[in-house]
């Protein structure tokens, strides 16, 4: 039998010695010079492991996989428009955001992913042979590798599932010639299923603490499995499943949401690894800049990002007035003649601003806001970490899994979570009353807003409408929400059908896997206005 000597060209081979060293996490995600691995001579030591655990970090911070989180969780969204400084090289975004999307469109790549996955493979079959080879690699220590592999494995797939639906379930390394690189679509039931089984070995072994913010944040522990684990629950419509999850996160009391009168945004989002942040990708200047979100957001260098916010949307908290119709924006949201839902709220001022007209985001690109309205906000200078999972997510998911559970108990407890992220961006309010919200249906809208205020621009806000419509089997709330962003146009701008709420699969990938199929909506054909 020949000797295996195959060569992953481009694996970045990071340093990631001294663990629990006063090294910054940012300092083990810098490249060493080498940038090629003969695989079964590499594999000697908890280094050469660690390196590469490092390695499938770095992966997910690769801009094209920002990019993609941004493109298939946002973009497609009511919370994104064309901005003032939209390149010219920008078509692919644009078709995406005036309704028309085809397998052409690069966007539609999940090769990125699929790289970051083969790390995690790759690091998963080689850990346990080092085991035999250095005894300082213990079975504890391969137990938390194999953790944080199959959890960021289960990630990225679970990006895919949400974006594709079906997608091909590669859990073997691309190590040699026996490999089966050609391999169909699996259910969305079955890859479910495999991403629950990797997240529940996953949760045997994760680490509850590091030590050091910088890796708690930084890395995945137990709080990033449970986290991942109930995200993938309320997707799957397992919703008790998804409250246990989000219990076990929410029993740790060190995790805080950051609270006024110091902005809240300063800590969480310009600062970063903040008392409330769960997993969040880190960037830092000298190694990896967040080019996606500079570019795309905007920072001290290119103020008016690419994206802007539509105005159809937008609350204007100095004017007192809204861009759209009453009932299309989610701040100074009516409830009745009398009562209004984030009058005075905070991430209005916080996370967009005017300009010349147009509405362009301030979230991850600034610094410091004026919640004075006094107009002196401060820019980003520094590059922003991108935030994955943070404490009001995991309060927010369990409020939506409770709503959906129905019953008395259920939608007062519901409601006592979003009062928590409510009244952190709306102090001096009163809180929402639950007999303003009377029925289940009520009570899922004012989760749906609250989920909107809180996690503008972060990726999520698609897959929220798309977790709305598979639950009414309907695209029709869907695109009753997208269209609100629309001003005149047509087209709808959401999805015709709930086939249509995926990407399609890339020209590229079904040229060279004959085993794939179309998704059913492209199947027909290559260029479809949805």
């Amino acid at each position: 039998m020949l000797k295996r000597k195959f060569i992953i060209i481009g694996l970045f081979v990071l340093s990631l010695v001294g663990i629990t060293s006063c090294t910054a996490v940012t300092d083990w995600l810098s490249p060493k010079p080498e940038s090629q691995i003969v695989l079964d001579e590499y594999w000697k030591s908890a280094t050469d492991v660690q390196s590469v655990l490092a390695s499938c970090y770095r992966g997910l911070t690769q801009d094209d996989n920002i990019y993609s989180m941004i493109v298939w969780g946002e973009l497609r969204s009511d919370n994104m428009t064309i901005g003032s400084g939209f390149a010219s090289d920008r078509s692919d975004m644009q078709k995406i955001l005036i309704g028309s999307i085809t397998s052409e469109n690069k966007y539609c790549s999940w090769g990125s992913f699929y790289t970051v996955i083969n790390y995690c493979n790759t690091l998963l079959y080689y850990a346990p042979i080092v085991m035999q080879r250095d005894y300082n690699f213990t079975q504890s220590d391969l137990n938390r590798v194999k953790a944080e592999a199959l959890t960021i494995r289960a990630l990225c797939y679970f990006y895919l599932v949400r974006s594709f639906k079906e997608v091909p379930w590669i859990k073997e390394a691309s190590i040699d010639n026996t490999q089966k690189y050609l391999l169909s679509k699996e259910t969305e039931a079955n890859l479910i299923n495999h991403i629950i089984a990797d997240l529940d070995t996953a949760r045997l072994y994760a680490q509850t603490d590091f030590g050091r913010t910088d890796y708690n944040k930084g890395r995945i522990t137990l709080n990033t499995v449970n986290a991942l684990l109930a995200d993938v629950y309320l997707w799957n419509q397992d919703y008790d499943k998804c409250v246990q999850a989000c219990d076990f996160v929410l029993a740790d009391k060190k995790l805080k949401l950051v609270q006024p009168p110091v902005s809240a945004y300063y800590s969480v989002f310009y600062t970063g690894n903040s008392t409330e942040s769960i997993f969040e990708l880190q960037f830092k200047e000298n190694v990896q800049v967040n080019n996606p979100v500079a570019k795309l957001y905007g920072s001290s260098a290119n103020i008016l990002g690419e994206i802007g916010f539509p105005a159809t949307l937008a609350y204007d908290p100095k004017l007192k007035v809204r861009g759209g119709t009453t009932y299309s924006c989610p701040f100074a949201y009516p409830i009745s003649s009398t009562i209004t839902e984030s009058p005075n709220d905070i991430r209005s001022i916080d996370s967009y601003k005017l300009y010349g007209g147009q509405y362009f985001i301030f979230k991850y690109a600034g610094m410091l806001p004026d919640e004075t309205l006094a107009g002196r906000d401060i820019w980003r200078t520094n590059t922003a970490n991108w935030i994955i999972y943070r404490l009001s997510d995991v309060m927010l998911m369990k409020a939506e899994a409770l709503v959906q559970l129905g019953g008395n108990s259920n939608l007062k407890n519901a409601l006592l979570l979003v009062n928590q992220t409510y009244l952190r961006s709306n102090t001096g309010q009163d809180s929402l009353n639950i007999t303003n919200y009377g029925t289940q249906t009520a009570m899922e809208d004012l989760v749906l807003r609250e989920r909107q205020r809180e996690f503008l621009f972060e990726g999520k806000r698609w897959y929220d409408l798309v977790r709305m419509a598979r639950r009414d089997n309907s695209t029709d709330n869907l695109n009753m929400y997208v269209n609100n962003k629309s001003s005149g146009n047509s087209a709808t701008l959401g999805a015709l059908v709930l086939d249509a709420m995926y990407m399609p699969i890339a020209t590229s990938e079904l040229q060279a896997n004959p085993n794939l199929k179309q998704n059913p909506f492209y199947k027909e054909s290559s260029s479809i206005t949805k």
